[in-house]
């Protein structure tokens, strides 16, 4: 794999009547959209008219457009690093009339801090591309399974992104309440949550996250949320065969009743 990401720029497409996007790779495009507004993946998640929401993982910007939908003042801070991914975000921002609500941040979230951390971009699969490739092992087994193993091998045949990554407590020191914090990272997702100082867990009210069930990672983030004072539950993530083992969790941070 090269040290550059390559791949063709953005192009304009309609997911559903009237609701156009730009993505940088169509099919995968109407696949995230079907399982975010036909599936209900996040159906369950309830906001405020001025919530702050986190989408960690934004890649083109259809969560952000969910929640903007739902909740058209909630403010929005997105996290992509991908630089193909980040130019059709960007773009959706502006064609959606949400560039005045949320803000972007060109970088990964993390543990610790780091500069230059070689990520892979998959050209014919951006919504996958990812700190851990070796990860996607599974995910190509089993899609080889029910398809050509050749064609699935070039959709995880990528480039290397040199990617800096932040913790997101650098995001929480004002001390404003999180409503809403989303993680779809591609295996990232413990990362993300170990970048959480002890003192920013009670911001947050409600996390959705989606994480794949590789050497007990489920229970892990689950005893973590639990740990940190909020009820987590997980369900099968709609549309991703059962065997690559990947689930939806949703967490809530009970509100104290009055006294």
């Amino acid at each position: 794999m090269s040290a550059v990401a390559a791949g063709t720029g953005p192009h304009k497409v309609e997911l559903a009547a009237g609701t156009w996007f730009w993505v940088p790779h169509e099919a995968e495009a109407r696949w995230q959209y079907a399982e975010m507004f036909q599936e209900g993946c996040y159906d369950d998640v309830r906001l405020p008219a001025d919530a702050l929401v986190l989408d960690v993982g934004a890649n083109i910007g259809l969560f952000s457009y969910f929640v903007h939908r739902a909740a058209p003042t909630a403010r929005i801070l997105a996290f992509e690093p991908m630089p193909h991914t980040l130019a059709a975000l960007r773009r959706n921002l502006a064609l959606h009339g949400m560039a005045e609500t949320v803000t972007v941040r060109e970088c990964a979230l993390g543990a610790r801090t780091e500069e230059s951390v070689p990520f892979v971009y998959y050209p014919r699969a951006p919504g996958n591309s990812t700190r851990y490739p070796e990860q996607k092992e599974l995910q190509i087994d089993v899609l080889s399974r029910e398809g050509s193993p050749d064609y699935v091998r070039r959709h995880y045949t990528g480039t290397r992104v040199p990617v800096r990554v932040e913790r997101l407590s650098a995001f929480l020191s004002g001390g404003e309440p999180v409503a809403l914090l989303k993680i779809d990272v591609e295996g990232a997702e413990l990362d993300v949550l170990q970048g959480i100082d002890a003192a920013h867990w009670p911001l947050i009210g409600q996390i959705v996250l989606e994480v794949q069930d590789l050497d007990g990672r489920l229970d892990a983030v689950l005893a973590l949320l639990e740990l940190r004072g909020l009820t987590a539950t997980a369900r099968p993530a709609p549309l991703i065969p059962a065997d690559i083992r990947t689930y939806l969790v949703h967490a809530v941070r009970a509100v104290p009743r009055a006294a």
